[in-house]
């Protein structure tokens, strides 16, 4: 591997790092102070991490030095790691988005906060906030800016909208002013008292059926929530070799649905499964000791609900393995709306 493959390795890795911490802290400006349309970022107002503004000094009496005579008194590497920073930062950022609500309504008003991410060194990173609103077909843009990575956050009262499904948004972003990226928002409805219940708990491993009931968590032969847990071979070695499980999840009377939704925040009316099956070959490129999943459920009550599923399947302990299931149930039969609101949880 040459120097330069090594640098921009070395580079990627401080990049993916210090935009993580970047994109988390995007600074909030009101839309009046900073247009959407921006001078691109100079040198003279990168803010480092640290808060302070990187400046070239020149001691009194003295000439500034070149850069191409600092380049020559510095390491070769760190030359070219300079020269490399300067490039990411250079590259041009031009963001055109549409923000919708789940009827696919434009959301109109809704204020954005962007910010570009700079990088001063492998220690420090830096950048600019700016913010703008959204018009009247639920569009905004950001031109003429200049960074490494770009991150945005959405807000408007009445609506939610949630950062954790759009961080890697950026990676496969291509600007085109005709067709925006979308972003989703969830227009609130309004939360509703519903029963909410979070808890450990062992499933067996042999196929025996353990079932629980939604609305206390306890284990019971009478329980609506159903889950059987098969392993091939019976007898593994956690963090070993992989093996062949499968799970079926039930829900006695009633069923469930997968939700894919980006806001799992109502429950749809149909294509509720009696039961829901997964398998898991030893050979699969994918393998995994470990099922998450999240499903909405419909009781024989004609309640619905939502189900968080934390299953892993690898335990040597003779009791069952462990799982964690969290259950949010709105107790009025036939009302499909799962907003919670913490303060209105029912006690089960």
């Amino acid at each position: 591997m040459n120097n330069r493959s090594y640098l921009v390795g070395i580079l990627v890795v401080v990049l993916l790092l210090l935009g993580g911490w970047w994109f988390c802290k995007i600074k909030r400006v009101p839309p009046a102070e900073v247009p959407a349309k921006t001078a691109p970022t100079s040198s003279a107002n990168i803010v480092a991490a640290s808060g302070t503004t990187s400046q070239p000094v020149t001691p009194a009496g003295k000439s500034a030095l070149t850069p191409e005579m600092l380049a020559l008194e510095k390491n070769p590497k760190v030359a070219e790691m300079e020269k490399m920073m300067a490039g990411i930062n250079a590259k041009p950022i031009n963001v055109y988005g549409k923000v919708i609500d789940q009827f696919g309504q434009p959301v109109v008003g809704a204020t954005v906060n962007g910010g570009t991410l700079l990088m001063i060194s492998f220690e420090h990173s830096g950048g600019e906030a700016f913010s703008t609103v959204t018009d009247a077909q639920g569009r905004f843009s950001f031109t003429g800016l200049h960074g490494a990575r770009f991150g945005l956050d959405i807000e408007k009262a009445g609506y939610k909208y949630d950062t954790r499904l759009y961080v890697n948004w950026w990676d496969n972003y291509k600007p085109d002013p005709d067709n925006p990226w979308i972003f989703h928002m969830w227009k609130i409805q309004g939360a509703e008292p519903m029963v909410h219940t979070k808890f450990d708990s062992r499933v067996p491993y042999d196929g025996q059926a353990v079932a629980f009931d939604i609305l206390t968590g306890q284990k019971t032969s009478s329980g609506d929530l159903q889950i059987t847990l098969i392993r091939n071979p019976l007898q593994v070695q956690r963090g070993g070799t992989p093996f062949d499980w499968s799970v079926q999840i039930q829900v006695a009377g009633g069923g469930l649905v997968e939700a894919s939704d980006l806001y799992p925040d109502e429950a749809p009316e149909g294509s509720y499964q009696p039961t829901f099956d997964f398998r898991m070959a030893k050979d699969a490129a994918n393998w995994t000791q470990r099922l998450t999943q999240t499903y909405y459920i419909h009781t024989a009550n004609g309640d619905y609900g939502r189900v968080n599923i934390d299953l892993t399947t690898d335990s040597e302990r003779p009791q069952g393995t462990g799982i964690t299931i969290e259950t949010w149930l709105n107790p009025v039969p036939g009302d499909r709306n799962l907003e919670f609101d913490p303060t209105q949880a029912i006690k089960p």
